[in-house]
Formats: structure tokens, C-alpha cells, sequence
């Protein structure tokens, strides 16, 4: 699948719909595996001004067991 034209926000999104996971459950799962502790309402914030970092993908890729790969274009 080609992420390049999706938001922060569409990309987590589909992953929790394809995982039937709600928002608020990733960020109890993200919590956990973090050890940080971050209000639901604060995760959704973040992913709705599309202020994710590359290890909170990575984290929340772990999370739903999903592998990140990057491949040159041809």
C-alpha cells in the first residue's frame, strides 16, 4: 500500500479500522508500551494537527503489528 498521500491522521485511521481497534484503545496500548502517560483527548490532538513523529508511527506500528518499509521508486 502507497502511504505517500495520506494524512498522519487518515494512515492511523485505517489502521485502526482494518484492526477494529478504537483511537481511544491505541492510546491506552501506546501508554503502556511507552510508559507515558497521555490523555486520549491529547493522541487525538496530536493526530488531527498531524503532529506525529517518526517513532510514534514506529510505536504505534509495533502496537498493531504492522512493519514499516521503504522502497526506491522505479
Amino acid at each position: 500500500m502507497i502511504i505517500n498521500d495520506m494524512t498522519d491522521y487518515q494512515l492511523v485511521k485505517f489502521l485502526l479500522n482494518k484492526e477494529y481497534m478504537l483511537q481511544k484503545d491505541l492510546s491506552d496500548k501506546l501508554n503502556a508500551y511507552t510508559g507515558k502517560n497521555t490523555k486520549p483527548a491529547n493522541f487525538s490532538a496530536k493526530l488531527k494537527r498531524e503532529y506525529l513523529t517518526f517513532k510514534d508511527l514506529k510505536n504505534i506500528c509495533e502496537i498493531l503489528g504492522y512493519d514499516l518499509h521503504i522502497n526506491k521508486r522505479k
